[in-house]
């Protein structure tokens, strides 16, 4: 397998190119598109890895996302 590095790379690449291959054009339209990546990852992992590694990864991911400011 390559470095953390050069997937890490390659990942930003095949995104940018799928995103345009979508006719993405707006906020909306890319995550629709990110959603269909995301769950056909999560997918995989789960038909290779087990449910248990695929829900891990899936989490783990979220807690790198920065949560919205809630209006107070």
């Amino acid at each position: 397998m390559i470095t953390s590095k050069e997937a890490d790379a390659l990942a930003d690449h095949l995104l940018g190119q799928y995103f345009r291959a979508c006719g993405c054009a707006t906020p909306e339209d890319v995550r629709k598109a990110g959603e269909m990546v995301i769950s056909k990852t999560a997918r995989g992992i789960e038909k290779y890895c087990g449910t248990a590694r695929a829900v891990d990864v899936l989490q783990r991911t979220w807690l790198h996302i920065e949560p919205e400011a809630t209006p107070s």
